[in-house]
Formats: structure tokens, sequence, C-alpha cells
């Protein structure tokens, strides 16, 4: 820690900053080799499908970068900056807190009756859920304000429990991974604030850069000052593929792999070189050192052009779905707050909410062929989200003359056997237009995946 504090202090700024793009243009050799390489073939599972859009429009971002310019800057230089000192305060801000913002009632809301099903299609008994909440021990919350960080990828839980909570008999979850427990992923090197305890010390309501929730105490740290004034250096390197193997911290299973959406604070002259936390003593956490391979991640904020946001979203092509991160997997608004994370763009954590950041239009009152029409018009490529009703997705512009998006989309509305509200499973990351699957003979009314979209939120013109 000495060392960074002393590095930091003779460093002079201009030399840094041409470091710093001389190790991002490195990098961004190393990621368009690796946008020139065929997509990853990801084999279907029996219960996935594909419809005429998968098959009529390239799964590949880089054909719709190339067609409005590749390489031309989506936002200006101050503008990015900008938005990547705000990224940097927000992803910090657990840490700046007094205590959570969360409200008991709000917190026990869930608590009050038992709901749906656990694992094996058992419905949930009052005396498993009273058991789970008489450890939560929220006569008592909150119960502390300690400054935290994540060791390892972690789930943030509704409840402090590892078992699910499916909406119906669930007998194969990676078939419909919807566990309603499950309310996001977070990476390794996350702040956090720990407001409470369970009462058998294995479980923390955290407060986190997004939202809060419950997390494994065993993936949590405990941070002081000293460990803070380190790590918020300033100078930060963002994963841009996932699977990255963080060798010198061990996972449950051994191993801790990281991904797209990490920020870890670089720790010597190169992106590849970077801390990160461990487990100490007394459940504290320490700063060890990382070595990271080539391509596997840039300086922030990564150049925000079409370019790179196609070579990293390539990375989640064809990736499976997975609700609030269930399975590690992303849902469609963990992919675009991902996508944007290694630029310095910073979005909320649900589909909602991400409808509503930037420039709103709203396009609720148009039908199918307006919509498309106000998209061609409108949106703007690579910076444009396309808000529906629980779902979220990225403009990619017009191909032609249809308005594509990429998003992780779970399913399509059909009748199967009487059933009105059956699923046609898609179940991974795809490029559309915004009418995917409305060749099907059973899509619900004939309706179409548009029918749903009632905003385009354009994420530069709030800065304008």
């Amino acid at each position: 820690m000495a060392y960074t504090a002393i590095m930091v202090g003779i460093m002079k700024y201009a030399a840094y900053r041409f470091l710093c793009l001389t190790l991002t243009l490195v990098c961004l050799a190393a990621l368009a080799a690796c946008g020139k390489q065929t997509l990853p073939d990801r084999a279907l599972s029996p219960w996935m499908g594909t419809v005429d859009d998968i098959r009529a429009f390239p799964q590949d971002l880089t054909v719709y970068a190339a067609a409005i310019g590749a390489d031309r800057p989506l936002l200006n230089a101050r503008e990015q900056a900008t938005q990547d000192a705000r990224f940097d305060r927000l992803f910090f801000a657990p840490w700046d807190m007094q205590k959570i913002p969360a409200r008991r009632k709000d917190i026990a809301e869930i608590f009050h009756r038992p709901r749906g099903y656990r694992q094996g299609g058992a419905r949930w008994t009052r005396a498993q859920w009273d058991s789970i909440t008489t450890n939560a021990n929220l006569a008592a919350f909150p119960s502390r304000a300690q400054p935290a960080i994540t060791l390892r990828t972690t789930d943030l839980r509704e409840m402090p429990t590892h078992e699910p909570r499916f909406s119906r008999p669930t007998p194969n979850p990676h078939a419909d991974p919807f566990d309603y427990f499950q309310y996001s992923l977070l990476p390794p090197g996350t702040p956090l604030l720990i407001g409470h305890t369970s009462r058998d010390g294995r479980w923390h309501f955290v407060e986190t850069p997004a939202v809060g929730g419950w997390v494994d105490a065993d993936d949590v740290g405990l941070v002081d000052d000293a460990f803070k004034r380190t790590w918020r250096v300033g100078r930060y390197a963002a994963l841009v593929r996932d699977g990255v193997v963080l060798s010198e911290i061990s996972g449950k299973n051994g191993r801790q792999e990281a991904g797209i959406g990490t920020i870890l604070p670089l720790s010597g002259q190169t992106a590849l070189q970077v801390l990160a936390p461990r487990k100490a003593a007394g459940g504290m956490a320490e700063i060890t050192h990382a070595t990271l391979a080539p391509g596997d991640a840039v300086v922030k904020p990564m150049p925000l052009t079409a370019g790179n946001i196609a070579r990293v979203g390539n990375d989640m092509m064809g990736q499976p779905y997975g609700w609030g991160g269930m399975f590690s997997n992303r849902d469609c608004s963990a992919l675009t707050r991902d996508l944007f994370t290694p630029f310095g763009v910073w979005l909320p954590r649900n589909s909602s909410a991400q409808a509503r950041f930037g420039l709103v239009r709203s396009l609720d009152a148009l039908d199918s062929k307006e919509k498309e029409s106000a998209l061609l018009a409108d949106g703007a490529p690579f910076l444009s989200l396309v808000g529906m009703r629980g779902h979220i997705a990225l403009y990619l512009g017009n191909y032609k003359n249809r308005a594509l998006v990429f998003h992780n989309i779970w399913g399509l509305r059909v009748v199967e056997d009487g059933n009105d509200n059956s699923r046609f499973v898609l179940g991974r990351a795809v490029v559309t237009s915004i009418t995917p699957g409305r060749e099907l003979k059973n899509l619900y009314h004939g309706a179409v995946f548009a029918d749903r979209i009632r905003t385009l939120s354009t994420l530069a013109d709030q800065y304008r």
C-alpha cells in the first residue's frame, strides 16, 4: 500500500494520461484481433429455440458498428470524462454513507408470508419461512454501518438464504431460470456498506452501488480507512472479457473468475496489473496484486465508439439468460449495464430505471410500425436504449430498413396446449428486429415484441 501512495504522489498527470492512452490502444489492438475471430458457437439446450431474425441478421455487433463508423466517438472526450467521474462517484457511494438508506419496514415486507416454491417443486412452508425470518433478526435492523468489499463474485439476495423462490414448480431451473430471491450478481471488488448481520453471522444486509440486499458473509471482507485510500486511487482497469481468472484470489471452488462489469484499481504501469481483494484475519479484507492476460482489461474509461462497444458485446453474444445473475448469467438489464461499464457510463440496475435514463421519448401511443419508424428516425445506434415492459435492449441502427436491437431475451409469448401464457424460449443474448418470432403461428394473438415497447432513451443527449 505504501508504494501506491508514493507512486501517485510522484506521477505527473500529463505523463499518466499519455501512459493510459498508450496502454488503452495496446489493449484495443488485442480486442480488435478478438473481434475478427469467429463468435462463440454455443450449443442450444433442448428447451431453447431460434427464430427467423437470428438466422437473417448477423449475430456479430461489429457488422452494425461498421455501418455507422466503428471508430467515430459517440461522446466527446469531455462528455465521457464527466460520465466517468460520475461513475466513480456512484461506484464508491457506499463507502461515503454514514448509514444504509434501506428502511426496516421495506426490508421486512418479503418476510411476512411464505411465497412460491423451493428447489424440487415443494412450496415454502410457514415454518421454513419463519426460520429465515428469525435468523434475519430484523428487530435489530439496522445494527451496524461498516464499509466492506466483495472478495469474489457473489449473489445479492432478497432474503438471507441460498435456496430459491420460484413462482411455480421448477424441476429444471436452467430451463426456467427465475429465482425471485435473486437480485443481482456482484463482481469482486465492489464497495459495500454493511448495515445489518443475521443472527448466525452468515449473512449481511448491504448497500451496494446499485441496490441493497443480502450477501453471503464469506464473500465479503471488512475494510478500514487505509484500505479505502489505497483502493480508491482514481485509476482503474475494466474487464472487457468474461471468464477472466484472477489467480491471486481463491474462490470457493479453488479459483476465482470475473467478467465484464468488474472494476479493479490499477497497480502498475499496464492495465494488466491490478489490485485485488482477498480475505485476511478477523474478517477483514487485504489487498493483493493480480496479473491479467492480454486483452482481458483496458484502462477505464475505454473510448466510447461503436466498434469498442461491439467488441465487448460480442463476448456476451449467445450467452444464456439468467434472472438477476442466476447461474452467473445475465438478464437484459445486466447486459446493458455491464456493457457500458468499461466506458465509464453508469446505468441503473433494472430495466425500468434504465428506460428512464437519459433523454427519454415516449413511444407508448404508437403502433408497431410507427415505433419502428421512430427508432429509425431518432435512435442513436449503440447509444440508445429501447425500453419495454419488463425488458431493455440496445439499439443498433438501421439494417436493411429494419431497426435492430441487441438484448438478452428469455422468450416470446405463445399459445401452447391451450395455455396462452407459454413461452417460445430464446434464452440468450441475440440480435433481432423489434418483431422477433412474428413468423410463429402460435404467437399470442398475433402479437409482436414491438407491442411492448414504451420508450426510446438516448444516453448522450442528457449531457448536450
